[in-house]
């Protein structure tokens, strides 16, 4: 599963899951120098990382918690019967999340072991969810796919999937294939205006005029977004193996699915609106005018 780092560096001894703090992204500044297909090298590190990932992420953290899964809630607005794909599912987090509303779902994902680590988890809840090795940068097993479930989905979700693929249009081709005509797509990534690599986080400690008092003062840098090129990143703090990335622009994260016969129908940028976190300065939670995720919602034009 794709998955990108955050870092709202909530505790996360009660629960045992990852937090933003454990999740957090160190990508270089500079391209990574490698063949132009990564998918071999990526295929790998999850392969290894899968349990890692598992165990840390488990069921997931509070970006997932708070700002993900109830935006994809909100703009998948699934009902009992209908019929959801989530490609990329990873452990099966957003699969699961949207089973408990009794829809039928099929979950992908290109990693044999990130699928195991899914119905693992699945099988100690009283979901059905049927699962599926899918590589979305193989145009074959696409147009099998396509073929065995032409219109097929009401919903499709992809949670945290885009910046791992080298190229996005055999994706956006793809979707309208399986999905039903008033269907719709729902896509989320961290914010590629305001999220590493091209955009940092900046503290300050500042007077105040009126009383005299220190305060700490949260901003964004956004240094580079156009041209980022390649970047690989330890999306958790002690991941065994990087992962390549991709950032991209939004016109470069939009476009294909635009000349592919979808319409952007909603989007969502939320951020973190709990309080501040004083303990870690800086967390996310301390950047509530920050959106840390672009979560859209396509459909057919």
């Amino acid at each position: 599963m794709p998955t990108e780092s955050m870092d709202s560096d909530r505790s996360a001894s009660a629960t045992g899951k990852s937090t933003q703090r454990d999740m957090e992204q160190q990508e270089t500044a500079s391209p990574v120098q490698m063949d132009s297909d990564h998918k071999p090298a990526n295929l790998a590190a999850w392969e290894s990382i899968s349990g890692f990932w598992d165990e840390t992420l488990g069921e997931g953290n509070d970006m997932f918690l708070q700002l993900l899964l109830p935006a994809v809630e909100e703009l998948a607005s699934v009902r009992p019967g209908q019929k959801v794909l989530d490609i990329g599912t990873g452990n099966g987090i957003v699969a699961r999340r949207l089973a408990r509303e009794g829809v039928e779902v099929l979950a992908t994902d290109y990693s044999a072991a990130q699928i195991e680590n899914a119905r693992r988890r699945t099988e100690k809840t009283n979901k059905s969810i049927n699962f599926e090795l899918l590589d979305l940068t193989d145009l074959a097993a696409l147009d099998d796919f396509a073929k065995q479930h032409t219109e097929e989905f009401d919903v499709i979700t992809a949670s945290m999937l885009l910046k791992e693929l080298s190229d996005i249009k055999p994706l956006a081709e793809f979707l309208p294939k399986i999905l039903k005509p008033t269907g719709r797509v729902v896509m989320a990534n961290l914010h590629p205006c305001f999220h590493k690599p091209g955009a940092h986080r900046v503290m300050e400690v500042v007077e105040n005029a009126e009383t005299g008092v220190q305060e700490y003062q949260t901003s964004i840098k956004v240094s580079k977004y156009l041209n980022v090129g390649l970047v690989q990143s330890q999306a958790l703090r002690g991941q065994p193996e990087p992962l390549v990335w991709f950032h991209r622009p939004i016109h470069e994260l939009l476009n294909p699915f635009f000349e592919a016969g979808l319409c952007l129908n909603k989007v969502l940028e939320p951020s973190f609106q709990d309080g501040e976190d004083k303990s870690q300065i800086q967390s996310y939670h301390n950047f509530p005018q920050i959106p840390m995720q672009f979560i859209f919602r396509l459909c057919r034009c």
